[in-house]
């Protein structure tokens, strides 16, 4: 089931011949009359005629067009529950951060759970178990759709036009339980059978799609209630799910940039574009004299060692290699890796022609080491406080998740258990000392700022991290008990947590794993790879000093046997020393900090051991087993386990200490399944009130009665649905003869607010102060300030309410509370004779102020400001954001989307404000000076535009290949501008060969492409102000196989202040813009095949740099 949502214009409907068929003998007997007593709902009634006009459309062989929904009938009721949930702040945040910037882009599945949005004129789809946090906040809005479009209805479009939601009629058909015609002879047929009747028949109590108890008024109210829990915790969830990710996707990944240097290295030497895992570099052990590149030729004879060439430069080139004539006659660089002997060996026929010399000699010329430390250093500059945080995350839900688990078993279950599984809540009690800030209680719902707070280690535990023989492990952390007891962290492991009485069980523990190589392996992926070997004594100093300086290694100065050696003498017994060192690995600190240090260490000393550095005098090939680096990630896989968990980038063999377990998925698809219901799980424990440990639906419906009709009168007889007949199409006949429905009046509420009512209202406003909008303001005699309003209840009676406090003097919304506990239950506005009316669209949700239809009779004194969007969020930023009052002008018009974005200064976290709209759409429209034509750089045509800009603006071209991307920068230099253009063109034309699409995109990037966004600063800013481009950057993205191109406009804006003598730059206040073509083939004759769509909505943004982060 597909929904979809739309606030267009209304577009002007003709009126259609009416299809009258001939009558029957029976037809022309007259019906009975009805009787005077049968009452139906209006409602109903008009929701019948309105799908028969669309029926009638199809038996005159017409497309039929959107119905128009009452809001009082059942459909009706739901589909303003479904615009209330789009209209909820969380979701309506969600899509817009997705570039989803009017509801008319996206459609929902219920049957499925994805969304699709066109987004840049590119279709994206989001489902439950991807990373962009759609799984995280869409329960409520699915839970509703369901009712809607139950099973697999077919497409939903809802749109809203004239006070009326209108939507497909096949909606209204499958809603209703009846087929929707597929012939115009079905649709006469099902028109003669529908036009006697007042409404649509009753649901069957058998029919399963649409149970009664899923549609009714409990139901309803049962949707509403958890919808509110829902919210008050789904933003949390998003919040971690989508730092999580971030952290995750920002992990450096070596192969990939290992890739890209292979392939500058190729370009460099060959002039050619490739992608560099399609050349591997074999090795063998015999050679021929040939006609080849190297001189040789390999018949016959597998290669011994097979490598792409990006894992291959990883491993580096061995000593031998430097022997001159030594590595092109026992290698070569070919297009096929193992498996040729019997096909014709390795020779001219499939050689890459290049000499592995001349990329050995070239990339020694670069360290590329250096520049994966750097990224190493910038992810953890950049992330060190979200990695924390996910990790705590992880570290909750896991001792959560075991002790639920644990004490769910019965005490037969719990002994078939081994020892160190057998984990107890005095275990957990034990480990959540790491968390002190936080409950114990297993299903308190926390917050990411609780996750985010540093908090040290308190109570009785004590924390060290794991120390074998003086080599401490960087992330499993020891936990110890004043009675003896050991729990051990082990992130990654299943399960997470292993306890034991004493140091000595755990020790016996350690030396059992020590005895099988999957256990043993799994132990030692722990520790840093270099601990592994042996090494000199002097090692010892400078590991303890320069790899994990806060837990200082002990008694390994004088050491030489790496842990290899010692699980080697431990499995046989040759060992006999103590296994587990306390000395100077405790933690007293915050557990989560010293762990994410202790990974960024390892992180740089495991890629010192992987890479094979060109700045190392000699090349060391101690580690030879592990050097090939296309394993890279999975050896620090115990790194980014926990957090790639969580971002559903499983896809590593899962090795369980204390068992052999591969991963239950059989497939990359089943992995990433599982590892996504398994963070799931995760958000459902943190963030869920009252979570348990199987999470049950909280959507669930409960069996009532449906939704009764708003008070049944009797239908007058004038506007009778009557017999199709036809007519002329220019004429005015209609199914219903009678005008076009007006809106109904504004339906009733979906929530019940009466009993929330102040008691005694009138007695305690008696004496109080009245504004002119009819509030209420008195201080109560604890000194509470608080604040009231007449609204009428869903009752009809007129009470007095209590609202928010945040509510303040002129504002065009406030929110009734529950007097009791100051909950929010709905959003009002003001209305006539100082009575207040809920706010349109409200359901008990949270609305944006400028969004729906406003109110009918506003204050002339309403004044509409960008700080009342802000105000949901907190009172700094309430304030703050009245710098954009100063600035910007207010045009209710426009969706101003409002947000805060985090950002680190000089070790401080602090946040900025967000302002994000859309400038008005526009057809795109080619002028005449931005064709493209002649020029004297070039045999190709470009526009004269793109010529100037190109050696003063950034440019760059991502090519899409069939193995992944290809990145260019436009940035060639030259002792000229005329020499520049002619570089940076040349480097233009080998990213993209095609001459003709070259062309086209030459026609849109330049600066006569960021057009709207000057004339929308210009009409946004107050007067006194302007707008000035400060840099343009110009992004295109190609794909020769779909033979279409994207090209980005973004840009960034001074603004000025020119009430002055002299124009000053607004230091506070940064403003950007962006603005995305289509260049795809077109189907008009033309010289150039390429046409540039219509439609290029240019999008902007204004911030102001903020305070701390609240």
């Amino acid at each position: 089931m597909t929904v979809y949502l739309n606030r267009t214009p209304p577009q002007l409907q003709e009126n259609l011949p009416v299809y009258a068929p001939p009558k029957t003998e029976a037809q022309t007997t007259q019906a009975p009359q009805r009787s005077a007593e049968k009452t139906v709902n209006p409602h109903e009634t008009q929701l019948l005629k309105a799908y028969l006009e669309q029926v009638n459309r199809l038996a005159l062989h017409t497309s039929p067009r959107l119905v128009s929904v009452p809001r009082q009938s059942t459909l009706g009721q739901w589909l303003e529950l479904y615009d209330a949930h789009v209209r909820q702040p969380a979701l309506n945040g969600w899509l817009f951060r997705q570039g989803i910037h009017d509801i008319g882009q996206f459609s929902v599945a219920p049957s499925t759970g994805t969304l699709s949005a066109e987004v840049e004129g590119k279709k994206k789809t989001f489902s439950l178990t991807d990373t962009s946090g759609w799984g995280q906040i869409s329960a409520a809005l699915l839970a509703t759709a369901s009712v809607i479009a139950p099973g697999k209805s077919g497409d939903l479009r809802v749109e809203q036009h004239d006070g009326f939601l209108q939507v497909h009629p096949k909606v209204v058909a499958h809603f209703q339980g009846v087929p929707f015609p597929q012939s115009a002879a079905f649709a006469r047929a099902q028109f003669n059978q529908l036009a006697p009747k007042d409404a649509f028949d009753p649901i069957p109590p058998d029919d399963r799609l649409r149970p009664a108890s899923r549609r009714s008024e409990d139901a309803m109210q049962a949707q509403i209630q958890s919808a509110g829990k829902f919210y008050s915790t789904a933003p949390a969830a998003l919040d971690y799910k989508l730092l999580a990710v971030d952290v995750a996707n920002n992990l450096p990944d070596t192969r990939a940039e290992a890739k890209k240097w292979a392939e500058a290295l190729i370009l460099k030497l060959t002039g050619n574009v490739v992608d560099a895992d399609t050349i591997y570099l074999n090795r063998f052990r015999s050679a021929s004299s040939a006609n080849t590149v190297t001189g040789w030729e390999h018949t016959f004879e597998e290669p011994y060692s097979s490598l792409r060439l990006p894992d291959a430069l990883l491993k580096n080139f061995s000593e031998h290699d430097w022997i001159p004539g030594t590595l092109d006659q026992e290698t070569g660089l070919y297009t096929v890796g193992a498996g040729q002997s019997t096909q014709g060996g390795y020779g001219a026929h499939n050689q890459f022609a290049l000499a592995p010399s001349a990329v050995m000699h070239e990339s020694w010329k670069t360290d590329f080491q250096t520049g994966m430390t750097q990224k190493i250093d910038h992810f953890w500059r950049a992330h060190t406080s979200g990695y924390e945080t996910a990790i705590k995350g992880e570290f909750v839900y896991q001792a959560r998740k075991q002790l639920k688990a644990a004490e769910a078993r019965s005490p037969a279950e719990r002994k078939l258990q081994p020892p160190e599984q057998q984990f107890t809540r005095d275990d957990y009690r034990l480990v959540m000392g790491a968390v002190s800030n936080l409950s114990l209680d297993e299903n308190a719902p926390l917050s990411v700022e609780q996750l985010m707070a540093m908090a040290p280690v308190k109570g009785i535990v004590q924390a060290n991290a794991l120390s074998i023989h003086g080599f401490t492990s960087n992330d499993i952390v020891r936990f110890s008990a004043a009675d003896g007891r050991q729990v051990v962290s082990i992130p990654g492991n299943v399960p997470a947590y292993l306890r034991f009485d004493s140091l000595a069980k755990l020790e016996k523990w350690v030396i059992d794993q020590s005895k099988h190589p999957k256990k043993r392996e799994a132990l030692l992926s722990h520790f840093p790879l270099i601990y592994r070997q042996d090494h000199e004594a002097s090692f010892g100093t400078r590991a303890a000093s320069g790899v994990v300086p806060f837990l200082w290694l002990t008694h390994i100065a004088d050491k030489k046997e790496g842990l290899n050696t010692l699980f080697d003498k431990m499995a046989t017994g040759a060992l006999k020393d103590t296994v587990i060192n306390d000395s100077h690995s405790n933690i007293e600190g915050d557990v989560f900090a010293a762990l994410a240090f202790a990974t960024k260490e390892r992180m740089q000393s495991d890629a010192d051991v992987v890479i094979k550095s060109n700045s190392e005098v000699i090349r060391d090939t101690w580690l030879n087993d592990i050097t090939v680096a296309a394993g890279l990630l999975a050896k620090l896989a115990p790194i980014a386990a926990p957090v790639a968990a969580a971002a559903v980038l499983a896809g590593l063999t899962e090795l369980a200490l204390g068992a052999e377990k591969a991963s239950s998925g059989d497939t990359q698809a089943e992995r990433k399944d599982g590892a996504s219901k398994a963070f799931d799980g995760l958000l459902n424990t943190l963030f869920s009130v009252g979570a348990s440990a199987v999470p049950e639906d909280p959507f669930a419906l409960p069996p009532e009665t449906k939704l009764p009709p708003a008070e049944p009168l009797i239908p007058p007889t004038a506007n009778e649905i009557q017999e199709p007949r036809p007519g002329p199409s220019s004429g005015n006949s209609s199914v219903v003869n009678a005008p076009v429905p007006q809106p109904l009046p504004r339906s009733e509420s979906l929530i019940r607010v009466a009993q929330h009512a102040v008691p005694d209202g009138e007695a305690l406003i008696k004496n109080a102060t009245r504004d002119a909008l009819g509030v209420y303001r008195m201080t109560d005699s604890k000194g509470t300030f608080r604040q009231f309003v007449r609204f009428t209840d869903e009752t009809e009676t007129s009470r007095i309410f209590e609202i928010s406090g945040r509510y303040r003097s002129g504002d065009a919304f406030a929110r009734i509370i529950n007097p009791d506990n100051g909950a929010g239950l709905m959003v009002i506005t003001p209305g006539r004779d100082a009575q207040w009316e809920r706010a349109p669209a409200d359901g008990g949700l949270r609305l944006w102020p400028w969004t729906g239809t406003p109110s009918p009779t506003p204050s002339e004194n309403l004044t509409p400001k960008f700080s009342d969007l802000f105000a949901d969020f907190d009172e700094p930023a309430v304030k703050q954001s009245e710098r954009f009052d100063a600035l910007l002008k207010v045009d209710e018009a426009k969706p101003f989307l409002p947000s805060t974005k985090g950002y680190e200064e000089n070790g401080e976290l602090k946040r900025k404000l967000v302002l994000t709209w859309s400038a008005p759409k526009q057809e795109f429209t080619l002028l005449e000076s931005e064709k493209a034509i002649a020029t004297p750089y070039s045999d190709s045509n470009y526009s004269h535009n793109f010529i100037l800009d190109l050696n003063r603006s950034d440019y760059s071209v991502t090519k899409l290949t069939e193995h992944g991307e290809l990145h260019f920068s436009l940035d060639a230099h030259g002792d000229s501008a005329e020499t520049i253009r002619l570089n940076r063109l040349k480097q233009f034309e080998s990213a993209i060969p095609d001459a003709a699409m070259r062309s086209r995109i030459s026609e849109v990037a330049h600066q006569g492409s960021v057009e709207p966004a000057t004339i929308e600063l210009i009409s946004t800013l107050k007067d006194g102000y302007s707008p000035k481009v400060s840099t343009a950057t110009y992004s295109v993205e190609y794909d020769p196989v779909k033979n279409e191109a994207r090209v980005k406009v973004a840009a960034q804006w001074d603004v000025n202040d020119l009430s002055g003598d002299e124009m000053k730059p607004v230091s506070d206040m940064k403003m950007t813009s962006s603005r995305t073509f289509l260049v795809s083939l077109g189907n008009e004759v033309s010289d150039n095949p390429y046409i540039i769509q219509e439609m290029a909505p240019t999008q902007l943004e204004a911030t102001l740099p903020g305070g701390p982060a609240q």
